[in-house]
């Protein structure tokens, strides 16, 4: 459908960003008052509004759990495959 709700709020809107239109939800956070001034710190020293530092910080994060995920499954994966190799080298 496209359209998704958070917090009593239904908003769903087209974006351009990095080159692309992609769907974006309007949702509200409460931030502590530190975090929040360091994002702001932050935002206004890469000449970025506080939403596009927020979206840029949660977007590394989640790229980053995906990745250290993949690594994850990509060890165990290697470990299964080469595990009588492994054994015989803890020897």
């Amino acid at each position: 459908m496209g359209m998704a709700e958070l917090s009593g709020f239904t908003s769903v809107l087209k974006w351009y960003h990095f080159g692309m239109s992609v769907e974006t939800i309007t949702t509200s956070l409460k931030l502590p008052a530190d975090v929040y001034e360091a994002i702001k710190a932050e935002a206004a020293a890469d000449h970025r509004s506080i939403n596009a530092a927020i979206v840029v910080a949660l977007s590394d994060h989640v790229r980053r759990r995906q990745r250290a995920q993949r690594v994850a499954e990509v060890g165990a994966e290697i470990a299964d495959k080469h595990s009588e190799l492994l054994r015989r080298l803890a020897l």
